[in-house]
This record gives C-alpha cells, sequence and structure tokens, in this order.
C-alpha cells in the first residue's frame, strides 16, 4: 500500500503545481483583460481539476477514507512525510489564487454593471444620485 499511495501522492503533486500554474496564468490574463486566452485556461482548469479528483478519489479507495495525517505517521516514511508537506504548502497556494482570481473576476463585474448602468436609458428625467456608500442609484 505504501509504494502505491507514494506513486498516487507523486502524480497528485505533480497535477497540483501545473493547476497552480494555470491559475497565475488566469490570474495574468485577468490583469490583462484577454478573454479570448481567458477560455483556454477554462478548459484547462476543468481539465486539471478532473485529474486531482480522480486522484483523489484513487487516495481514499486505498487508505479507506483514514486521514493523511495518520496514515503519515504510521508510515514513518521521510520522503512521504515531506510529499505530504508538499501538497498541504501548494494547495495553499492553489486557494490562496482561486481567491485572488475569484475577487479580480467579481470586481470586473461590479464595474461592468456600474458602466452598463451609467450608460442605460433611464425612464425618469431625474439626474442620478449617489447614496452613503459612494454607489449611483
Amino acid at each position: 500500500m505504501s509504494l502505491e499511495l507514494k506513486g498516487i501522492m507523486e502524480k497528485e503533486y505533480s497535477v497540483l503545481q501545473e493547476l497552480f500554474k494555470v491559475l497565475v496564468d488566469q490570474n495574468h490574463y485577468l490583469l490583462k483583460r484577454d478573454a479570448f486566452k481567458l477560455d483556454s485556461v477554462v478548459k484547462s482548469l476543468e481539465e486539471k481539476s478532473k485529474t486531482v479528483a480522480l486522484l483523489e478519489i484513487k487516495r481514499r479507495k486505498l487508505t479507506s477514507k483514514r486521514p493523511m495525517r495518520e496514515i503519515i505517521a504510521e508510515e514513518k516514511d521521510e520522503s512521504m512525510k515531506i510529499l505530504y508537506d508538499n501538497i498541504v504548502e501548494i494547495l495553499g497556494k492553489i486557494r490562496f489564487q482561486r481567491d485572488t482570481n475569484d475577487a479580480l473576476i467579481k470586481q470586473g463585474l461590479v464595474f461592468t454593471n456600474q458602466m452598463l448602468r451609467a450608460i442605460a436609458p433611464r425612464n425618469n428625467t431625474s439626474a442620478g444620485t449617489y447614496n452613503s456608500l459612494g454607489k449611483s442609484r
């Protein structure tokens, strides 16, 4: 079990590194507002996410859904512990990058909605007003 688990963890780590790279690329395209390249990133993100999910399912079947910390402590294999720590670290980076990208996407949507409201014809003839938060009504 140990060798098979280690093999799955190594594959998962390499796919997670690729996923992180794709998220960094997505961030660059979001900052540049390059819609066509963002479309290709979405396909790559879906692909990498599916691969990670399949590897996770294999790992859970192999470990009988036991926590990885327990298994790593029992194995006493230093290289497996280092690999596990690397996976945890890259997952933290992925989570942070994903949250950053989500914030950029939301910010872009808010800006677009404000621009659309500003140029859309209004039924009333009164001038636009702003509320206490600085948003137009």
